[in-house]
C-alpha cells in the first residue's frame, strides 16, 4: 500500500482527469492482488478497494463544466485520507485521518453545492464529528490505562460516539440528511459509500479491545438503534425530497448494522462487511441515477418527477435495479448481509423479532414507495428528455454488477 500512496503523490501534480481515472482502475487491480490475506488487514483491503472504485465513480460523474484542478485536487486529498485511515494500525494515526478526511468533503459541499443552505450544512457536519472526537482522542491518550479505568457508560461512549455520529446512530444523525441535499452528486456519493462506512470500520476496530465493556450494555444500545431504525422507516414515507428519502434509508440501513455489529458474533461482523460494501454501491447507485434525473428534470421532488417512466424508460431501469438492491432483493449483497445481521440479532436477544419483522416490512416498503411515486403515473410537466448518455448507463452499470454479483463468492470479503 506504501507504493500507492508514493504514486499518488507523484501524480498529485498532475491534474489530467483521464490519466487519473486509470491510475485509479490501475491502483484498484494491484489492490485487489492482496485479497489472499486474512484477518484484519483483508478488512483494510475490502474498504480501500471500495474507496479506489467509488472514488473513480466520483470522477466519472463530473460534468465537463465542473472539471477543475481544485475538485480533481479534492478527490485525490480525499481518496489519500480515506487510504490512510484504514492503513493506520495505531489509533492515534487513525484518529488523526479520521478527522482530516471530513475537510475534503466539507470543501466539496462549500464549493460545489447547490444552494446557499450549504454553510449551515457544512457547519453541521464539522460540529457534529469535531465535538463529539473530542472524547475518543483523549480516551486514546489513556489507552494505556485502560484496564485500570472504571469500565462504565460514560468511558464507553467517549470510545464509540465519534463512530456513532459517523454511522450515524438514531439521535446523532441530523448531520447528515442537510450534508445531502446540499452536496452535488459526486459528494453525496462519496459520503454515504464511504464515509458512513468509516464509522462502521472504527467501531469493528474498537471492539478488539472494548469486547467485555460493550457486552455488558449493548443489549439497550440494540434495542435503541433498532427502535430509531423503525422511526426512521416511518419518516421515509413523509419525505417529498428524493434525497432526503435515500439519505435517511442510509441512516436505517446503518441502525440495522450496528445493531448486528453489538451483538459481538463472527456472523455479525460478516454482515456488517457485506452490509457496509452492499450499501456502499446500492447507495452510491441511487444517489448517481437522482443526480441524472435532476439534470433533466431540475428538481429532486418526488411529486414532480412522477411519471419519468413515459419520457425516460432506461432511467426507470435503472432506479427499479437499485431500489430492489435497496430492499435487499436477491442477488443483492445486502440479502445476505440482513440475513447474517438479522440472525445475529434474533440469536442475541429473541424478544426483538417483533421489532425486527416490523422494520423488515416498512424498510422494504419505501423503497417501493420511491420507486413507485417517481417513475409511475401520469406527467403534466415534462413532454421528451435526452436518453441516458454512454457514460451515464457504463456508471450504472459498474455500481450494479458489482453490488449483484459478489453474492456469488461471500469468501472474498470474509476475514475470519
Amino acid at each position: 500500500m506504501l507504493e500507492v500512496l508514493f504514486s499518488l503523490g507523484l501524480i498529485a501534480v498532475c491534474n489530467h482527469w483521464l490519466l487519473n481515472l486509470n491510475m485509479l482502475i490501475i491502483y484498484f487491480l494491484w489492490s485487489l492482488l492482496n485479497l489472499y490475506e486474512v484477518g484484519e488487514f483483508n478488512l483494510k483491503i475490502i474498504m480501500i478497494l471500495l474507496s479506489f472504485w467509488l472514488v473513480s465513480m466520483m470522477i466519472m460523474s463530473v460534468d465537463l463544466k465542473d472539471k477543475t484542478s481544485d475538485l480533481l485536487i479534492m478527490f485525490k486529498l480525499l481518496l489519500i485520507c480515506l487510504i490512510m485511515v484504514f492503513y493506520s494500525d495505531s489509533m492515534i494515526m487513525f484518529y488523526m485521518w479520521f478527522e482530516i478526511s471530513v475537510l475534503p468533503v466539507l470543501l466539496i459541499i462549500y464549493g460545489w453545492g447547490y444552494q446557499p443552505d450549504r454553510l449551515e450544512a457544512g457547519f453541521y457536519m464539522i460540529m457534529y464529528t469535531v465535538l463529539f472526537s473530542l472524547p475518543l482522542l483523549i480516551m486514546i491518550f489513556y489507552l494505556d490505562k485502560f484496564i485500570y479505568l472504571n469500565k462504565g457508560v460514560v468511558i464507553l461512549l467517549m470510545f464509540i460516539m465519534a463512530f456513532l455520529v459517523k454511522l450515524p446512530m438514531t439521535g446523532f444523525h441530523f448531520w447528515l440528511p442537510r450534508a445531502h441535499v446540499e452536496a452535488p452528486v459526486y459528494g453525496s456519493m462519496i459520503l454515504a459509500g464511504v464515509m458512513l462506512k468509516l464509522g462502521g470500520y472504527g467501531l469493528i476496530k474498537v471492539t478488539f479491545f472494548l469486547g467485555d465493556t460493550l457486552f455488558l450494555y449493548s443489549t439497550s444500545f440494540i434495542f435503541y438503534s433498532l427502535l430509531g431504525a423503525l422511526w426512521l422507516s416511518c419518516v421515509c414515507f413523509t419525505q417529498s425530497d428524493m434525497k432526503m428519502l435515500v439519505a435517511y434509508s442510509s441512516v436505517v440501513h446503518m441502525g440495522i448494522m450496528l445493531s448486528g455489529v453489538l451483538t459481538l458474533k463472527n456472523i455479525s461482523i460478516e454482515g456488517a462487511v457485506f452490509m457496509m460494501m452492499g450499501h456502499g454501491l446500492c447507495s452510491s447507485g441511487l444517489f448517481c441515477i437522482l443526480g441524472v434525473t435532476y439534470t433533466r428534470t431540475l428538481s429532486r421532488s418526488i411529486f414532480l418527477n412522477k411519471g419519468i417512466y413515459t419520457v425516460m424508460p432506461a432511467s426507470t431501469l435503472w432506479w427499479f435495479m437499485f431500489c430492489s438492491s435497496n430492499l435487499s432483493f436477491p442477488p443483492s449483497l445486502n440479502l445476505p448481509a440482513e440475513i447474517l445481521l438479522i440472525t445475529s440479532i434474533f440469536s442475541y436477544t429473541s424478544i426483538s423479532w417483533s421489532i425486527l419483522i416490523l422494520l423488515g416490512f416498512i424498510s422494504s416498503m419505501y423503497s417501493i414507495y420511491l420507486f413507485s411515486y417517481t417513475q409511475q403515473g401520469q406527467t403534466s410537466k415534462f413532454f421528451s428528455f435526452c436518453n441516458l448518455s454512454h457514460k451515464e448507463n457504463l456508471m450504472m452499470l459498474l455500481h450494479w454488477v458489482p453490488l449483484n454479483l459478489l453474492i456469488l463468492d461471500l469468501s472474498l470479503m470474509t476475514f475470519y
